[in-house]
C-alpha cells in the first residue's frame, strides 16, 4: 500500500471515475475533505439563518414598540451591530469558499482550509457567540409584547435570570464552536500526515466519535446548568415572598 506522501504524486481525485490510480487512502482523504468542508459550510449557513431570525425579531420590535423610544434605540443599535457582524461573516464565508476549489488537489484544499481555520475562525467564533444576544434580547422584548401587550417592568430577579441565560448562551456557543473546529483541525492534520489507510481510517473514526460525544456533553451540561439555575430562582423567589 502506497503511503500518503507517494500517493499525492499519482492523485486525480476530481476525475470522478474509478480506476485512475486513486488508492483507497486517497479516496478516503478526498471524502474527508468534502465532509469537513460541508460541516464548516453548515456552520456558516446556520449562523446566517440565526441572524435572519434575529433581524426579523428586531423589525417586529421596531414596529410594535414604535411608541417606546428607549426600546427603539436598543433595537436600532442591535440592528446596526447585526449588519456589521453579518458583513464580516459574509467576507469570511467567501474566503472559506476560496479555500476549497475543484481546481486544487485534496492536499491543497486541506492545507488551505487548515490555514483558514487557524487564522480566521477564532474571530468568527467570537462574532457567532456575540450574535446570540441579537436574537435573545429582541426575542424577550417580542415575547413581552405578544403575551402582555406592553413592555412589562423587569425586577432585579428578572434582570438576574435574563442576564444569566444570555451569558450562558454566549459561553456555550463559543465553547461548542471552538471545540468543534478543533476537531476539524485534527482531522485535517491527520489527513495530511503520512499514515496508511487502516491507521488513518481508525484514527479519524476515533476523532469523530469524540467530537459527537463532546457535543452531547456540552448540550447536556448547558441544560443541567439552566435547569438548576431556574430551580434555584424559583426557590429563592418563594422564600422572598
Amino acid at each position: 500500500m502506497n503511503n500518503l506522501k507517494s500517493g499525492w504524486d499519482n492523485i486525480d481525485e476530481f476525475s470522478g471515475l474509478p480506476g485512475y490510480g486513486i488508492t483507497s487512502i486517497e479516496k478516503f482523504i478526498y471524502g474527508r475533505s468534502l465532509s469537513i468542508y460541508q460541516k464548516i459550510r453548515g456552520i456558516f449557513i446556520w449562523s446566517f439563518i440565526l441572524k435572519s431570525v434575529a433581524f426579523l425579531f428586531i423589525v417586529f420590535n421596531l414596529i410594535l414598540y414604535r411608541k417606546y423610544e428607549n426600546v427603539i434605540m436598543i433595537n436600532a443599535l442591535l440592528c446596526l451591530l447585526l449588519v456589521i457582524f453579518l458583513i464580516i461573516e459574509i467576507r469570511f464565508y467567501f474566503e472559506f469558499r476560496k479555500s476549497a476549489t475543484p481546481s486544487k488537489s485534496s492536499k491543497e484544499n486541506l492545507s488551505s482550509l487548515l490555514v483558514f481555520l487557524g487564522r480566521k475562525f477564532a474571530v468568527l467564533t467570537i462574532i457567532r457567540s456575540a450574535t446570540y444576544l441579537f436574537g435573545f434580547i429582541p426575542g424577550i422584548l417580542l415575547y413581552f409584547m405578544l403575551v402582555y401587550g406592553y413592555l412589562k417592568p423587569i425586577d432585579l430577579m428578572g434582570y438576574l435570570v435574563f442576564s444569566f441565560l444570555g451569558l450562558i448562551g454566549i459561553i456555550f456557543s463559543y465553547i461548542n464552536d471552538k471545540r468543534q473546529v478543533g476537531y476539524y483541525i485534527r482531522h485535517i492534520k491527520l489527513c495530511l500526515s503520512d499514515l496508511n489507510d487502516n491507521a488513518l481510517a481508525l484514527a479519524s473514526e476515533i476523532i469523530e466519535t469524540k467530537r459527537k460525544l463532546d457535543v452531547t456533553i456540552i448540550v447536556l451540561t448547558q441544560f443541567v446548568i439552566i435547569l438548576v439555575f431556574v430551580v434555584l430562582m424559583v426557590i429563592l423567589k418563594s422564600i422572598l415572598r
